[in-house]
């Protein structure tokens, strides 16, 4: 006969078993079972993936790599997560782009002068504080050392996952829009009269991100070539928002290189000749044509190497396309229907192709086929066709914004579903290393 205080205790124990057991069964039935955005095989998939990329710029190579390598082993705490890194630099390139929106809300120079003198040849303009610029610059070149730095971080720590690589890709697909505009204003481009360049700046480094995206979705491998956007473009970026802060936004307009570079081949011939109409090039439209270069560049050779090696059509390129045309067409049968609400505008854009952009990289490291063909663009072709049959109308303004809101609103809580599915899958936090996962508490325990 087993004593009372023995019995109960035998009884305790044999429930918190059963309980354990429970628990642990009921974990690896939501573990095996297909999630919202993950199903049961892309669940499993992701386990196996390993990231393969290289970096061959020699400004990577020789000096922000070696910088980011002295940060993380001599600044960063081996407690940080990878992410948080990550999304510090992020918050970085929020508060220059909120700077920018505080003083220039409509993308045009319409705010307080930081010397008050009036411009010679023009009706008085105002110009914004210049410390913009050069906080700009300043969050750039941390945004991109971070940006180099989390990675480091994770092989630190060990805790280097598929996760981090989505949640790098995200950021940086958020940042390129940041970028862009704060190089719209930077160099004092005006959307009514550039509405090309500023499209051109905007869309540009979207479809150069997208199609090395899609090229490492098909080779499994992400290399940077020697020149690169993410390396040479982000520090010449930082150095246009230097001298934008130094000699002003203005300067950007004034025509220094096309002087010096008629003055220097004028025995030959003569730049004028080749600008439209004999217009001079101005300083700004310089950037606009390597940009230019860069994209046709990018467009161009990925899309012959994949094609060739991968047999691929290129049709998953046709929705990235269908977004920026149908905001070109729009721009240039009505540029008002942008124009009255440009931030708006601006964000509808960014919410499109980040979402685009992440979904291919979730395809990407879940070893998953990837659909093109995203519904959330329907409603701008909707946009288009009215524009193109009905022109501009209050209406439409607000069909803009409830279609800004809501894409908002989708992606948002499609990237809170999608980080948690994948750290139940992997059994980690999203912001912690530190503290153990729930699964593996379960499973020790057991």
């Amino acid at each position: 006969m087993v004593p009372k205080d023995r019995h109960d205790d035998v009884v305790s124990s044999i429930s918190i078993e059963e309980e354990e057991k429970e628990t642990t069964t009921t974990i690896n039935s939501v573990s095996t079972s297909g999630g919202y955005y993950l199903n049961e095989d892309a669940r499993k998939q992701i386990h196996h993936y390993e990231y393969k990329g290289a970096d061959n710029s020699l400004l990577y190579q020789y000096i922000l790599s070696p910088l980011a390598a002295f940060l993380v082993n001599n600044v960063v705490p081996k407690s940080m997560a990878p992410n948080t890194v990550t999304s510090i630099g992020l918050v970085l390139m929020i508060t220059a782009y909120s700077s920018y929106w505080w003083y220039v809300p409509t993308l045009e120079i319409t705010a307080t002068n930081d010397d008050g003198n009036d411009n010679d040849n023009e009706s008085f303009r105002s110009y914004p504080p210049r410390w913009i610029f050069l906080w700009n610059g300043i969050a750039l070149l941390a945004y991109q050392t971070l940006d180099n730095m989390d990675g480091k971080q994770a092989r630190r720590t060990q805790s280097s996952s598929p996760l981090g690589l989505l949640f790098d890709h995200g950021c940086d697909a958020i940042n390129s829009i940041f970028g862009s505009v704060n190089v719209i204003i930077g160099m004092n481009l005006t959307p009514s009269e550039n509405m090309f360049e500023i499209w051109l700046l905007i869309f540009g480094p979207f479809i150069m991100f997208y199609i090395a995206t899609w090229e490492q979705f098909y080779t499994g491998e992400l290399i940077m070539p020697i020149i690169n956007g993410p390396s040479e473009g982000l520090f010449g970026t930082a150095i246009l928002s230097f001298i934008s802060y130094w000699l002003g936004s203005q300067y950007w307009q004034q025509t220094d290189w096309f002087d010096t570079i008629d003055l220097i081949f004028s025995t030959t011939f003569s730049l004028q000749v080749v600008a439209e109409g004999g217009v001079k090039l101005r300083n700004c439209d310089f950037i606009v044509i390597f940009v230019a270069l860069g994209i046709f560049q990018e467009i161009i050779l990925k899309s012959i190497a994949v094609a060739q090696k991968y047999k691929r059509s290129g049709q998953d390129l046709i929705p990235l396309f269908v977004l920026s045309f149908c905001y070109l067409i729009i721009g240039w049968i009505d540029p008002n229907v942008w124009l009255e609400i440009p931030r708006t505008s601006l964000h509808l854009a960014m919410a499109l192709f980040v979402e685009m952009s992440t979904e291919l990289m979730l395809s990407h490291v879940t070893a998953q086929s990837f659909n093109p063909w995203r519904w959330q663009v329907v409603p701008l072709i909707g946009i288009t066709i009215w524009v193109a049959i009905f022109g501009n109308s209050e209406v439409l303004q607000y069909w803009i914004i409830g279609y800004t809101w809501s894409t908002g609103a989708y992606l948002t809580m499609k990237c809170v579903c999608v980080i948690n599915e994948i750290c139940d899958v992997l059994e980690i936090w999203c912001f912690d290393i530190v503290t153990p996962h729930y699964k593996k508490t379960a499973t020790s325990s057991s």
